[in-house]
């Protein structure tokens, strides 16, 4: 049942958004949204009704990396929380943003609205990273 709300989720989330093939969404491909790359999780076996959203933030500058860790780390502390997004370090070393959803309380118009959303902020950090010019 909840792998089905996930299939209906990607499928609509892609009609909606105009993306082609749906299937690659499903298989953990990545979709690009306004040149930032976003990817849909679901395990069937450990969470089966949920979903988690991924946003590739990219990576910091090798000469900042502390300053950008640390303010990432600092983040994560002011929004945790059960379900709260988090900043992580992808296995390519890239930032990632992570989003869980339950399936059923989240809609295709509201993952295109956070993927819209999250698009902008993740196009944004690529420029200051967070950090103001003193760091």
């Amino acid at each position: 049942m909840s792998k089905e709300k996930f299939i209906a989720l990607a499928a609509d989330f892609c009609t909606l958004s105009h993306l082609p093939e749906p299937q690659r969404l499903l298989e953990g491909n990545p979709i690009e949204v306004d040149g930032v790359d976003f990817y849909l999780a679901y395990d069937e076996d450990e969470q089966p009704d949920h979903v988690m959203v991924y946003c590739d933030f990219g990576t910091p500058p090798p000469e900042r990396l502390l300053a950008a860790y640390q303010i990432l780390l600092e983040m994560n502390m002011t929004i945790y929380g059960g379900n709260a997004p988090s900043f992580m370090l992808s296995p390519t070393q890239r930032v990632s943003l992570g989003y869980h959803y339950r399936l059923g309380e989240v809609g295709p118009e509201q993952l295109m609205h956070l993927i819209s959303s999250l698009a902008v902020q993740a196009k944004d950090w690529r420029i200051h990273h967070f950090l103001n010019d003193a760091a």
